[in-house]
C-alpha cells in the first residue's frame, strides 16, 4: 500500500495538477537524490505582507505551469525551457485549516499585465518573455494573490507515464486529431471509451479545437483521475523507477527537501478535497484583430477575496488589481506610461460596484458557482462582467476617443475629456529609450 500510495504521487507531480498536495516528489527527492530540477524564485512574493516567511505548515499557493516543449521545436526555433509558452496555467491555493485545495484553471489567452513589457497582453507569453519569474509576476497581478511556490511541467512526461502505465482507459468526448509529441505527424483519437496510448492521452489533453480552453482544462482534470486509476494496477507498482525518472526530466519547482516532506507527512494523514473553477471572461479582440480572453473583474474581486482570507491576509482593494486599476487602458501590446502603472488609482464613482462590503456577489465565493449561473454566462458571453446592478450596461470608450492613428504603428489610448486625462500613455518609442 505504501508503494500505491507513492507511485500515485509522482504520476500526480509528472501532470503538475495537485501533485504537491501529495508530495509525490519526497519519493524521487529521498530515493534518487536528484535535485538538479530545484530552482528557486529570487524574491519572496511582494504580497506577503511584511515581507513574512511562507511556513509550510500554514496555507499557501502553488502556480502550476504546463508547456508544450519538444527537443524537436526547441531546436527549430532556438528555445530554451525558459522562452517557452505556456499551455497550462493554475493557480491551487491550499487550505490548511479547511483541509481543501482550490483550484482556478487560468485560460492560456487571458488578458494580463506584463510588468517587463509595461503592457497588456495574453497570459501564456508572459513565461516565453520572463521565464518563471515573469509568470509568477503576471499571475500576481491578475489576482491580486501571492505566488508562494510554482510546479513548471513538460506535457511532453504525459506520453512517457501513460506509456509506462501501458495505456490508460477513458472517455473521449468526440473525435480529434492532434500533432504527436515531436510534431513529426498526427495522432487520431476517436469518440468513445477506450484504452490510450501515450500519444492519444497527450492528443486528449491538448485538444481544444472543438471545445474551447474550458474543455481541456476538464479533460486534463478527468485525464489525472484515469491515470490515478490505472496506476492501482498491480503492473503499474513495478514501474516506480521508471516513473522517477520521467520526474526527473521534465519537471522544475521551488520546494525544498523539509517542505516536502512536512507535505507529504500532512496529505497521507488528511482527507484533502478539492475544489476548482475557471475564470469567468468574454471574449477580446485586439486592434491588430488577434483573440484574448478579457476575465471578469467581478470573478477576479470574488476569487482574490476568498482566497486571501484563507491566506490570513487583509481583504483586496480594487487598486490592487491591474485588470481593474487599469482597465482604462487595457489595449493589448500597447505601453503604458509608468506613471500610469504606478500611480494612477480609481476613485469616487470610479469604484466599481462590487467592491462594496455589503454587495453579495452572484459568485458566491468564486468557487461553488451554480451551475444555472455558469452556463447563464456562458449563453451570454460574459455579458455579466458589465452589468450594473441598476440594469444599466457599461459602455466602453468608442475607437475614435481611445485610438490615435497618426502612425499605423503607434497604437496609443488618448483619455481626451475623460476625468483621466491628466494621464496619457506615451507614443511607442523603443522600450530601451523610454523611461
Amino acid at each position: 500500500m505504501k508503494k500505491f500510495l507513492k507511485i500515485i504521487f509522482v504520476i500526480l507531480l509528472v501532470l503538475g495538477i495537485a501533485g504537491a498536495a501529495y508530495g509525490g516528489y519526497i519519493y524521487y527527492t529521498v530515493n534518487k537524490g536528484v535535485n538538479s530540477s530545484f530552482s528557486g524564485l529570487e524574491d519572496k512574493s511582494k504580497l506577503r505582507e511584511d515581507g513574512e516567511e511562507v511556513d509550510i505548515e500554514d496555507s499557501f499557493t502553488v502556480l502550476i505551469l504546463g508547456i508544450d516543449e519538444n527537443e524537436k521545436r526547441a531546436k527549430k526555433e532556438q528555445l530554451n525551457r525558459d522562452e517557452f509558452r505556456t499551455d497550462t496555467m493554475i493557480l491551487a491555493t491550499f487550505d490548511r485549516e479547511g483541509n481543501v485545495i482550490k483550484m482556478i484553471n487560468i485560460p492560456r489567452d487571458t488578458l494580463s499585465l506584463i510588468s517587463d513589457e509595461q503592457a497588456f497582453d495574453k497570459i501564456n507569453h508572459s513565461h516565453a518573455l520572463g521565464g518563471i519569474e515573469g509568470a509568477v509576476d503576471s499571475v500576481e497581478n491578475l489576482f491580486n494573490i501571492p505566488v508562494d511556490f510554482y510546479i513548471r511541467v513538460n506535457f511532453d512526461s504525459v506520453v512517457d507515464i501513460v506509456d509506462t502505465l501501458g495505456g490508460v482507459e477513458f472517455d473521449v468526448p468526440f473525435d480529434m486529431e492532434e500533432p504527436n509529441r515531436d510534431d513529426s505527424g498526427k495522432t487520431k483519437v476517436k469518440k468513445g471509451r477506450q484504452m490510450l496510448n501515450g500519444e492519444e492521452a497527450l492528443a486528449v489533453v491538448r485538444s481544444r479545437r472543438v471545445d474551447s480552453d474550458f474543455g481541456r482544462g476538464e479533460r486534463q482534470m478527468q485525464m489525472i483521475q484515469a491515470i490515478m486509476n490505472r496506476s492501482k494496477s498491480t503492473g503499474a507498482i513495478t514501474k516506480i523507477d521508471q516513473l522517477v525518472d520521467v520526474v526527473s526530466e521534465n519537471v522544475t519547482h521551488n520546494f525544498t527537501m523539509n517542505e516536502i516532506t512536512n507535505l507529504a507527512k500532512y496529505f497521507a494523514s488528511h482527507d484533502v478535497k478539492f475544489e476548482t473553477t475557471r475564470l469567468l471572461g468574454e471574449d477580446y479582440i485586439g486592434y491588430t484583430g488577434a483573440y484574448y480572453y478579457k476575465p471578469s473583474e467581478e470573478h477576479l474581486f470574488v476569487l482574490s477575496r476568498t482566497l486571501r482570507e484563507i491566506l490570513d491576509l487583509k481583504a483586496p482593494d480594487v487598486n490592487d488589481f491591474a485588470n481593474i486599476r487599469l482597465s482604462y487602458w487595457l489595449n493589448p501590446t500597447v505601453l503604458i506610461g509608468e506613471d500610469i502603472i504606478n500611480n494612477y488609482k480609481l476613485e469616487g464613482e470610479d469604484i466599481p460596484f462590487f467592491a462594496d462590503p455589503a454587495y453579495k456577489s452572484k459568485y458566491g465565493d468564486g468557487f461553488n458557482i451554480p451551475k444555472e449561473q455558469l452556463e447563464n454566462y456562458e449563453d451570454n458571453e460574459g455579458d455579466t462582467d458589465v452589468s450594473q446592478p441598476d440594469g444599466q450596461d457599461y459602455t466602453e470608450p468608442t475607437e475614435e476617443e481611445n485610438l490615435d492613428e497618426s502612425n499605423d504603428d503607434d497604437y496609443y489610448y488618448d483619455p481626451g475629456t475623460n476625468p483621466r486625462d491628466e494621464y496619457f500613455p506615451p507614443e511607442r518609442d523603443d522600450r530601451e529609450n523610454y523611461e
